[in-house]
């Protein structure tokens, strides 16, 4: 059955070589009870070893029913090693975090049992070997009898029919010994058992054949009890199919949990490498964006709060445009005069006192009220309320600010808003999330100053003026006129009579007839609207009759290419409802979302803050490139400060390896219960930093920094780390495996133990 011929084993270290055993004949066969003795380092556990497949030999050949295995490869010794060799051990080699139930069940599952014949297999052998009521204890709280009882279920279990056993008594007391060898030679009944003993005197009275090794050589070979030998049969293996994948994640679950210190030193090192990589991919992003900055030509306010809409038809909004939009989830508020938004206000002292207490933005008095702290709210026109930076230059002078008078500029243009100063009548302090998302966008601003709905009116009518192109029809003349950049502005006088226009002198000169009393038809255009108006030639003015048609006394002083029409007729062109505003989100890391609500209300959009032009446009490709070098950089060496600690933590575990390859796990199956347990472990840490992030989001803490940096998170991105550290991972558990498991069993038990 089981036959060496010339066979020997060689060890070398050192650069020196020497002999395990050489040169051993030896035949067995079922129903034999042999005991293999001799005095330490005479090589019989090297034997035993070689038998039981756990070690290669050298020289010579071993047939197993009558077929050669020195050409076997590690793979063909772990089949063999399965299906032929039970091996009971003298340090009993359990797993200690397993119960008594578990120890036995995981030989049947590597073995490829089915789960549901499993449980009375193992109740079966279990009482067998005499530990009925013991199936959910630990193996760590067992007795050594006891222990050793585990055992020699588990070797019974895997049904070989060679069970090997090095020193199976060797940590027993006389009691526990004795049963242990009695059960032993009950089981040699219908197998082959071959034992390593140094008390010969302990297994004499049931073994049918001694065998002593002397010297690394076979020195006695004695068949004690030939009458005992079965007939020669056709040996059969044990059932040695493939661990199947529900068994392996059975086995990699509860390697997961089963030692709570390794458990929990595990994920605190997955958690490194999750919060390490998080913390790492949102600082460069924030890096980026600080470096990133830009610019626009069209929006002062460039926030990522900003959602610009107008309607599909650019017609004006309504209230129940302003109640759909405020009713979308993640508004935080809708700015009706949007076109304040891009306004940055100049404020200096009145009455040309030269003061400058910088640059603000306007605001509706409604959307900063309940921040006003000192003084009241504006009754009119010329009052306003002031919000700054408590550290802003205006911040620091808000006593002088309040007791005179202020004219406001257009910062862009240095064209007066209001034809009359504003008196501040309360003021108040931005809060620092206000203030980085004011600063944030680009801006110099100091924060805001609100004013009423009439004063607002006024300066959006004044602003919309900046923005409208005029046609002038006259005498089949056309002439390009007003516009930002035009020749020919607008402007109201009382002196003009309704329905009339005074135009100047060079206007007047594209008829050759008297201009007074002609037609002149005017279209008034924007990007929304076009309005054509037909108004008499009241008058042509000039130098000389300025002041009799419009109460100019100096020409010089003013626009000499003015055109002038009634109060009434120049509400008539300007005085519109709004054409566009603007949607200010809760959340910036929601705005696309926002945004695609918003669409889906019927309106058109644009996320002002990618209107922006960057000013590293020409780097961007570079920048680009080394920001994702330093990413993947800093990633390696997460991966390796990881991997290491992981191997630290995971050596201990090298003896749970080694001990079921010796079961009869395959290399591979070894190496998937290492990734299934780390893959486990892995998305507990990244589950749990997710929960953390989107706690971070909330702000709940009251760091204003923690949410801005998560807000780089989004779904997208957590999803590519996931599948990256996924990864990564996945690679760890595999360069571990691979280099545990170069190793034969034995040898890497040997370093282990």
């Amino acid at each position: 059955m089981l036959r060496l011929e010339r066979v020997s084993k060689f060890y070398s270290a050192g650069g020196m070589v020497s002999a395990g055993f050489s040169k051993v004949d030896l035949e067995f066969q079922l129903g034999e009870f042999v005991a293999i003795t001799g005095e330490s380092g005479s090589g019989k556990s090297t034997l035993l070893n070689v038998i039981s497949g756990l070690d290669s030999f050298e020289e010579g050949e071993m047939y197993i029913q009558g077929q050669p295995t020195s050409g076997y490869s590690k793979e063909d010794l772990e089949n063999y090693r399965k299906q032929y060799i039970g091996s009971i051990f003298q340090t009993f080699n359990l797993i200690n975090s397993y119960t008594v139930y578990q120890n036995v069940e995981l030989v049947l599952l590597l073995s490829g049992y089915d789960k549901k014949e499993i449980p009375d297999r193992v109740h079966q052998i279990i009482d067998k070997v005499g530990l009925s009521g013991f199936e959910k204890k630990k193996a760590s709280k067992l007795s050594g009898g006891q222990k050793q009882r585990v055992a020699i279920a588990r070797a019974l279990a895997k049904e070989t029919p060679v069970i090997v056993a090095d020193e199976p008594t060797g940590n027993l007391d006389s009691q526990s010994a004795a049963e242990i060898i009695q059960l032993l030679h009950e089981l040699s009944k219908d197998k082959l058992i071959i034992i390593v003993t140094h008390n010969y005197e302990q297994v004499e009275p049931y073994v049918t054949r001694k065998i002593t090794m002397h010297d690394g050589r076979v020195a006695e070979d004695k068949q004690l009890k030939a009458e005992d030998l079965l007939p020669a049969v056709e040996l059969k293996a044990a059932k040695a199919d493939e661990l199947t994948f529900g068994s392996q994640l059975r086995l990699g679950l509860r390697n997961t949990f089963n030692i709570p210190a390794k458990f929990g030193l595990l994920l605190l090192v997955f958690l490194f490498l999750c919060f390490g990589a998080v913390f790492e991919y949102v600082s460069w992003q924030n890096m980026g964006d600080s470096m990133d900055d830009g610019w626009s030509e069209y929006f002062r306010y460039t926030g990522k709060d900003r959602i610009l809409v107008t309607k599909e038809d650019k017609s004006e909004f309504r209230q129940k445009d302003y109640d759909k939009l405020a009713g979308i989830s993640n508004v935080e508020s809708v700015v009706e005069n949007d076109i304040t938004l891009d306004l940055m206000i100049g404020l200096a002292g009145a009455d040309g006192d030269g003061n400058w207490w910088g640059s603000v933005f306007l605001s509706e008095t409604a959307r900063y009220a309940d921040q006003v702290t000192e003084g009241r709210l504006p009754k009119n026109a010329k009052e306003a309320v002031l919000l700054v930076g408590q550290d802003s230059y205006a911040g620091d002078h808000l006593e002088e600010i309040t007791k005179g008078k202020l004219e406001l500029t257009d910062d862009y243009s240095g064209r007066s808003l209001l034809t009359h100063p504003v008196k501040v009548v309360g003021y108040g302090f931005l809060t620092e999330k206000q203030l980085e998302n004011l600063r944030g966008n680009g801006s110099y601003s100091d924060g805001y100053l609100c004013m009423n709905d009439k004063a607002m009116d006024q300066i959006r009518m004044g602003n919309l003026v900046q923005y409208c192109t005029q046609e002038i029809h006259f005498a089949d003349t056309i002439m390009e006129a007003g516009g930002r950049w035009g020749s020919y502005p607008i402007y109201s006088s009382e002196y003009v009579p309704e329905g009339q226009i005074y135009i100047p002198e060079d206007i007047a000169m594209a008829s050759p007839y008297e201009a007074a009393g002609q037609d002149l038809r005017l279209v008034n255009k924007s990007l929304y609207f076009e309005d054509t108006y037909t108004y008499t030639v009241g008058a042509a003015y000039n130098k000389n009759n300025c002041y009799y048609y419009l109460g100019i006394e100096n020409l010089d002083n003013v626009d000499s290419t003015a055109i002038y029409v009634s109060p009434k007729d120049y509400r008539k062109l300007f005085d519109k409802e709004n054409f566009q505003s603007s949607v200010l989100v809760a959340d910036e890391m929601l705005v696309y979302e926002t945004e695609k609500a918003i669409k889906e209300a019927g309106y058109k959009t644009l996320v002002v803050n990618d209107a922006k032009i960057s000013y590293n446009d020409d780097f961007e490709p570079v920048y680009d490139i080394l920001i994702l070098m330093l990413l993947i950089g800093g990633l390696l060496v997460l991966f390796f400060i990881t991997y290491f600690i992981v191997k630290l933590i995971l050596k201990s575990r090298n003896v749970y390896f080694s001990t079921i390859r010796m079961l009869g796990a395959t290399k591979a199956n070894c190496s998937s219960l290492l990734k299934i347990e780390l893959f486990v472990v892995f998305n507990l840490a990244f589950f749990v930093s997710l929960a953390t992030v989107l706690f971070l989001k909330q702000d709940t803490l009251g760091i204003d920094m923690l949410p801005l940096m998560m807000s780089y998170l989004e779904t997208g991105d957590l999803m590519a780390l996931y599948v990256i550290l996924c990864a990564m991972t996945i690679l760890l558990a595999a360069r571990y495996a691979r280099q545990l498991f170069s190793k034969t069993a034995m040898n890497a038990y040997k370093e282990e133990v």
